[in-house]
């Protein structure tokens, strides 16, 4: 009795996987995305025309002029003053400065030379540097 128990079960459960196997799948899938994404880079321009000058006296005055970038977000302009021995200097400005001068005791800039660049410096940490001024010196 506990063969033909068996058999019977085995049967049965072989039938249901018969009938479960022929039924259609109940999946379905969208071909559209609720997301959208973006990809734009931007490129960091740097000040145009920057001039610089030295104006030599007891109490020398350093300064420099610059066309502001076309980059939008801008934060602010970083002056650098390069000395030809090796000492940099820097002063940061606001986002709408297109001068900057600075006075500078003039034996400092008669035994070393200077050179001006200004960075366009992005809301976004962006930067990006002028070229190099021509050299001044007393």
């Amino acid at each position: 009795m506990t063969r033909i128990r068996r058999i019977l079960a085995l049967l049965g459960i072989l039938a249901g996987l018969m009938v479960a196997t022929s039924l259609p799948a109940s999946a379905s899938f969208s071909a559209s995305s609720a997301v959208s994404t973006t990809i734009s880079s931007l490129v960091v321009d740097a000040p145009t025309n920057v001039v610089g000058n030295l104006n030599c006296a007891p109490t020398s005055t350093m300064s420099a002029t610059w066309t502001a970038s076309t980059t939008p977000r801008i934060s602010g302009y970083l002056v650098t003053v390069y000395f030809s021995d090796g000492f940099v200097q820097t002063v940061q400005l606001g986002p709408t400065a297109t001068s900057w001068s600075a006075t500078i005791v003039e034996y400092n800039v008669t035994i070393h030379s200077v050179q001006y660049s200004v960075t366009t410096q992005t809301a976004f940490g962006w930067i990006k540097e002028s070229a190099r001024t021509a050299s001044f010196q007393c």
